[in-house]
């Protein structure tokens, strides 16, 4: 056989087996995420599940109707988070690593679905284990947070509410234009003219009824602002700030 008829039957033997291998490659593939796919779904049927007993592990959650956390449920809601955090720590190096990509690749993405997927599971868990459904955990982290801003406002006002605060900036601040008026009795005509339209502007941006009604909104109940310091050194050490963005 000529030495070129060689070549060319090697070069399509290459090319046959190039072929095998992009197929093989393109199949196996498909099953590892078809696999992949019905791990998720797999996991995801387990967790809905682990959740219906954890709503299904207590009468129906309702709001109270004065917002006061009993310090019972604020213990369970701890119990879920530590669980949760100790998954987190587990993975906190690849969380944050993939929180300071701009892009993500196939395998970021992947492991991404691994650590959450490992994340909502503890999550469920505890919740069953403590009987604690959605409705209700949604509603502690809400009140949690609202206790934790409540009690930072607290302490740079000397005990003032959020409302109470913004109130009492508003209320030092028509006392200052007052007093500025008062002295301006012998300032030239412009410049008391000048000082009476920014009283009058100032005024003008008052906060209207709904606005101190939406500002009142933000305060918590002093019973969960007193109820956040006994548990704040927890609650602050299980925050993992930008979960809640996930639903958790």
């Amino acid at each position: 056989m000529k030495t070129l008829a060689k070549v060319a039957i090697g070069c399509g033997i290459v090319l046959v087996l190039a072929g095998v291998a992009t197929i093989a490659l393109v199949v196996g593939g498909a099953w590892w995420l078809k696999g992949k796919a019905e791990q998720v779904v797999g996991n995801e049927e387990k967790i809905e599940e682990m959740k219906k007993q954890a709503a299904a592990a207590g009468p129906a959650f309702t709001p109270p109707a004065d917002g006061v956390v009993q310090e019972v449920r604020l213990v369970k809601f701890l119990e879920i988070r530590k669980r949760v955090f100790d998954v987190y720590e587990k993975h906190k190096p690849e969380i944050e690593a993939a929180g300071r990509k701009e892009t993500a690749d196939f395998s970021d993405v992947m492991k991404g679905v691994a650590w959450l997927n490992e994340l909502r599971t503890a999550q469920a868990q505890a919740q069953a284990a403590a009987g604690m459904g959605d409705e209700e955990y949604r509603y502690m982290v809400e009140a949690v947070y609202k206790a934790w801003w409540s009690s930072e406002i607290a302490r740079q006002t000397g005990g003032k509410t959020a409302s109470e605060a913004a109130e009492a900036g508003y209320e030092q601040m028509n006392e200052a234009m007052r007093q500025m008026q008062e002295q301006s009795k012998d300032l030239p005509p412009e410049q008391r003219k000048a000082l009476e339209e920014a009283a009058s502007q100032a005024q003008s941006g008052a906060p209207s009824a709904e606005d101190r009604a939406s500002l009142r909104q933000l305060d918590a109940p002093k019973a969960n602002v007193e109820l956040f310091r006994r548990y704040e050194a927890d609650i602050k050490k299980y925050a993992m700030g930008g979960l809640e963005l996930l639903g958790m």
